[in-house]
C-alpha cells in the first residue's frame, strides 16, 4: 500500500510530520531513564513496527509486494539501506543526548537546522535545482536561528547554574550539532537504495534501514554506557532492572518514528509535481522539528524557569527556523 495521488501522498507526508514531530516526547516521558538504555528500546520498536509493515501493509493488494521486492532487488541495495541507518542512528543517538541534556526545545532546532543546511548544500553541489539564491537565502536563516537557539540555551543554564563552576550548556550544544551532520549525510546513501530497477521499496528500505539502526545500537550504545555525556559510567544490566513500562516509552518512541519514516519514503517519490515533491518533503521532514520545540516549550515547560530574555530567544529562532524551512522550500519548488 503506497499513495496512488497526489492528495493522498499529501495527506502521507502530514501523517510522518505528526509522528516524527512526538516521539521525541516519549524520551520525555521516560523521565530519568538514561538515554543510552532507552535507545535499546528505541531501536526495537522501530525494526519491529519496520517488519510488521512489510508483512502487513507492504504485502497486502494485487501489486508489487514487499516479498516481491526482496527477489529482485540486489545485496548492494541492502547493505546501502542498512550503512544508511546506521548513519542515520549516530545522528540520532547523539539528538538523544543532547535532549537528555537540553531538553526536545533546544536539541531538535539544532540537530534538524544543521541537518538541513547538509542536505541543502549536499543537493546544490550533486544536483543543483529550483532557485540557489532563495535556497542560500534559507540556508543563511537557518544558520541565524541555530546560533540563536545555543545563545538561548547558553543563557538558561547560565542562569539556571549553581555554585563556582558555571555551565554554559556547550556539551548539549555541540552533540546536537554534530548530531545533525550525520543526520543530514545518510540520505545520499539512502536514495542509492533505492534507485534503478532493482532499487528498494519503501517498505523493503525501511526494513534494512532499521536493521542498521539496531546492529549500530549494539556499538553506540555501548560506547555512550562506557563514555557517557553526563553522569557514570551504566552497565548493562541495569537495562533489564526496570518494569516494563518503562521500556514501553523506548518500544513506543522507535514505532513513532519508524511509522514516520514510512509515511516519508511511501510519500516523498509519489508527488506528481518534479518541483512540489522536493519542497513539499524537505518542508513537511524538517518542520517536524519544529513541532518537537514546541512540544518542550508549551507541553514540557522547558523554559518556564528561564528569565524572558531567554524565553524571547528561544522563541525568535523557532521563527527563524520556519523562515529557513519556507523559504528553502519555495527555493526548490521555483524549478
Amino acid at each position: 500500500m503506497i499513495p496512488t495521488s497526489q492528495s493522498f501522498a499529501i495527506i502521507t507526508l502530514l501523517i510522518s510530520l505528526l509522528c516524527w514531530g512526538t516521539w521525541a516526547n516519549t524520551q520525555k516521558a521516560a523521565g530519568k531513564w538514561r538515554f543510552e538504555l532507552y535507545y535499546i528500546d528505541f531501536a526495537i520498536g522501530a525494526v519491529f513496527c519496520a517488519v510488521l509493515s512489510a508483512f502487513t501493509l507492504g504485502s497486502l493488494g494485487d501489486g508489487f509486494s514487499f516479498e516481491d521486492n526482496l527477489a529482485i532487488t540486489g545485496k548492494r541495495q541492502m547493505a546501502l539501506a542498512a550503512g544508511s541507518g546506521a548513519i542515520f542512528n549516530l545522528g540520532n543517538m547523539l539528538l538523544a543526548g543532547s535532549t537528555s541534556l537540553a531538553g526536545i526545545a533546544v536539541a531538535f532546532p539544532l540537530a534538524f537546522g544543521m541537518a538541513m543546511i547538509v542536505t541543502v548544500c549536499w543537493n546544490l553541489v550533486a544536483n543543483p535545482t529550483g532557485s540557489m539564491g532563495m535556497q542560500a537565502g534559507g540556508l543563511v536563516v537557518m544558520l541565524a536561528a541555530i546560533i540563536l537557539v545555543a545563545l538561548a540555551h547558553r543563557q538558561r543554564s547560565l542562569e539556571a547554574a549553581t555554585g563556582k563552576r558555571k555551565n554554559s550548556g556547550l556539551k548539549a550544544t555541540l552533540l546536537g550539532i554534530f548530531g545533525g551532520v550525520f543526520l543530514g549525510l545518510y540520505a545520499p546513501t539512502l536514495a542509492q537504495s533505492r534507485a534503478g530497477d532493482i532499487g528498494l521499496a519503501p517498505y523493503g528500505a525501511l526494513v534494512f534501514f532499521t536493521v542498521g539502526v539496531v546492529l549500530s545500537t549494539l556499538l553506540y550504545s555501548l560506547y555512550f554506557m562506557n563514555l557517557p555525556v553526563q553522569g557514570d559510567a551504566v552497565p548493562l544490566k541495569h537495562y533489564w532492572k526496570k518494569p516494563h513500562g518503562q521500556h514501553a516509552w523506548g518500544l513506543a518512541g522507535g514505532a513513532l518514528w519508524s511509522l514516520g519514516a514510512l509515511a516519508l519514503f511511501a510519500a516523498g517519490s509519489a508527488v506528481r509535481d518534479a518541483s512540489a515533491g522536493p519542497a513539499m518533503t524537505l518542508a513537511l521532514q524538517f518542520g517536524s522539528a519544529l513541532l518537537t520545540a514546541l512540544c518542550g516549550l508549551l507541553v514540557w515547560k522547558e523554559f518556564a524557569a528561564a528569565s524572558g530574555a531567554a524565553r524571547g530567544r528561544i522563541f525568535a529562532a523557532l521563527a527563524l527556523f520556519l523562515g529557513g524551512v519556507l523559504l528553502t522550500a519555495f527555493g526548490l519548488r521555483m524549478a
